[in-house]
């Protein structure tokens, strides 16, 4: 059984792994002897890579060179060599830097966590949000602004979900009071679909704001991205700062899928049942099999919000990539979401 490798095999194969992943050359016998291994023969050494060539774990690119890891080294690597490396005290400190600031709208900070995973790991870094037809309305709150529009907050658990301008309909005037009760009314404790599939009935109830209505709508509807899905990707340019990328093959087979948030959202969505998960080679997608994903699902406040993930080459650093989505997902759930409702009420 592959599991019951010898511990003198797992620890020369852990420690190629790790040697290629620094340095993306051809690690030898000699080089392993001498930099890491200096208690174990050469002799033996180079039996035990044989060895481990022969069990599919490793591949000689030329025959006077050294050895690197398959797809099949990479995945067991992942699920028996690697051990949870945390990041340094100064590392998370400067994570945490990046939310001090208690947040109001999730979009924000989706993007700010994107950006903020991809810098870290110098990977392509993938959020998807939960379709919002299934998420909780909360409250829906009008802002006049003075000029004929009004600012639309959707308040969900989580926070605030999205804010968006709109025209006020003329036959309103200065009922917006008026018109955020019977708005909330409606819209609260509900999802997008509830409301959307019962939009006949609810028509006869708006009456004269039936207008206003369908244009809060628009705004809900309108925020379902691919699929009913919102996708936020950042870094998707970090593939060329990578050895990987002379093989300009996978290099548009990557852009290509990164490009298509419905193959993004087809592939997260894959992901449903796991509050973590890593694919490496042909378990990410039939395009992309040199290549591996983490991901990991993602709260805010408690509330979950959808999954966030890394791609890049299967001769990933996975110890710093896991130890950043864990950290970065462990200060978002435990941020304190608030809403303007409880701005306006402290001011």
């Amino acid at each position: 059984m592959e599991k019951d490798l010898s511990e003198r095999k797992k620890k020369i194969l852990q420690t190629l792994i790790e040697s290629y992943i620094i340095n993306p050359s051809p690690v030898s016998s000699s080089e392993l002897k001498e930099n890491f291994l200096p208690e174990v023969s050469s002799a033996t050494i180079r039996s035990e890579l044989a060895t481990l060539e022969d069990m599919g774990f490793l591949v000689q690119p030329h025959i006077s060179a050294g050895r690197i890891p398959s797809t099949k080294a990479y995945k067991y690597y992942v699920d028996e060599l690697m051990h949870d490396s945390p990041l340094g005290k100064n590392e998370v400190e400067r994570i945490k830097k990046h939310f001090q600031d208690r947040y109001i709208n999730i979009e924000d900070i989706v993007k700010q966590t994107a950006k903020l995973i991809s810098d870290e790991t110098n990977y392509t870094s993938i959020i998807v949000l939960n379709d919002i037809d299934r998420i909780k309305l909360r409250e829906i709150k009008l802002v006049d602004l003075s000029d004929g529009t009004a600012l639309v907050l959707v308040i969900t658990d989580s926070g605030v979900l999205k804010d968006n301008v709109i025209q006020i309909p003329e036959n309103i005037g200065g009922d917006i009071e008026i018109a955020n009760g019977l708005l909330n009314k409606i819209f609260a404790g509900k999802t997008v679909k509830e409301v959307n599939s019962a939009k006949s009935e609810i028509d006869s109830e708006m009456g004269e704001f039936r207008e206003l209505f369908d244009r809060v709508l628009e705004v809900l509807i309108s925020y379902t991205g691919a699929q009913g899905q919102k996708v936020y990707l950042e870094g998707a340019t970090k593939i060329f700062q990578h050895p990987e990328s002379k093989d300009i093959e996978n290099v548009k087979n990557f852009l290509s899928v990164i490009d298509k948030k419905d193959k993004i959202c087809q592939i997260f969505s894959d992901n449903n049942d796991f509050n973590f998960d890593i694919k490496i080679g042909s378990d990410v997608d039939g395009e992309l099999d040199n290549c591996a994903m983490v991901t990991a699902k993602y709260s805010i406040g408690g509330k979950e919000i959808g999954h966030a993930g890394v791609i890049g080459p299967c001769r990933m650093d996975y110890n710093k990539v896991v130890s950043v989505i864990k950290t970065v997902g462990n200060i978002l759930n435990d941020l304190s979401p608030k809403n303007d409702s409880k701005n306006d009420k402290e001011e």
